[in-house]
């Protein structure tokens, strides 16, 4: 049954006109008169007495609660899901030492595939991570410095850090350094780094103490002054700009595992589609971590 149809006796029943009701459909007498018609043929009775004053029938008068319930219903019906599509707006949670870049090509890689909003903020990975923990967001993406289990979150890619330099720095004729071979070296240190306290460390158990050129929250920044030769930098290689050289610092073995996190209530397919997208995505510097999970007290 056309409910397009159903509308038109509605019209129809409400003011005792088909003409008054074609314009109150926006059609024109005879295409209205044609519907009902064809309603009239569906329910097989005869809906309006015709004539100067159209009525109902008995049998217009017996389907008339059930037309106001259809329409209502389809209203209704029609409602709740423009709602539940309002609904899909996701806020995603993203470690400032995540690459930005894989991070968006990622996310518009999912919108393609899966019908959602996004409303994107940027932290540290504990502030991220904490997001996460207390329902602040639907999804995070941020490093963690091992992986632990849960239900709801998969390691996208494990990576090593390793010292960064411009190409025409002392670092750069060698692939391999110590830390003591270090002392003397100004470093650029990345504040936002997840390694960091475990890095300052490793070299104060050798009694070294790096003096710090700049220190910075922004990647960009931090990058900038290595590539211009103004010190070094710990950085994870999905980080790396083009240009800088490389290498390893003996008693230095750091490592981070990128995770992407969601909340349980969140919508299952969009869910689905993010994780999967993030699983197939070429994400720069590192190796595919398979299926290690992250576990936190709820």
């Amino acid at each position: 049954m056309n409910l397009v149809f159903v509308r038109y006796f509605l019209a129809v029943a409400d003011t005792s006109s088909f003409t008054v009701a074609a314009e109150h459909c926006h059609v024109t007498q005879p295409t209205l008169s044609a519907g009902i018609v064809r309603l009239e043929e569906e329910i097989g009775s005869r809906l309006f007495d015709r004539g100067r004053r159209s009525s109902l029938t008995a049998a217009g008068h017996r389907l008339l609660p059930h037309a106001r319930a259809m329409v209502e219903a389809w209203r209704l019906a029609r409602a709740e899901l423009r709602s539940s599509k309002r609904q899909r707006l996701l806020r995603i949670a993203i470690g400032s030492t995540v690459p930005i870049a894989a991070a968006m090509s990622w996310l518009a890689a999912s919108q393609q595939r899966a019908d959602f909003e996004i409303e994107v903020s940027e932290g540290t990975a504990d502030a991220v991570m904490d997001r996460w923990r207390r329902g602040r967001c639907n999804v995070a993406l941020f490093p963690v410095r091992s992986p632990l289990a849960a239900a709801t979150a998969v390691s996208l890619w494990r990576e090593t850090y390793v010292l960064a330099a411009a190409a025409s720095h002392r670092i750069a004729t060698r692939d391999r350094w110590s830390v003591k071979d270090l002392a003397d070296t100004p470093f650029v240190l990345r504040a936002a780094c997840e390694a960091h306290d475990d890095a300052q460390r490793l070299f104060a158990a050798e009694g070294v103490r790096p003096r710090a050129v700049l220190r910075s929250a922004d990647e960009e920044r931090c990058a900038a002054a290595v590539a211009a030769c103004l010190g070094v930098s710990l950085v994870p290689r999905s980080l790396l700009y083009p240009g800088l050289a490389t290498a390893t610092v003996r008693e230095v073995s750091l490592e981070r595992r990128v995770m992407l996190a969601w909340r349980a209530d969140t919508d299952s397919d969009v869910i689905a589609t993010l994780r999967e997208t993030a699983l197939s995505h070429a994400w720069p510097g590192g190796t595919a971590a398979g299926d290690d999970r992250l576990a936190f007290a709820r």
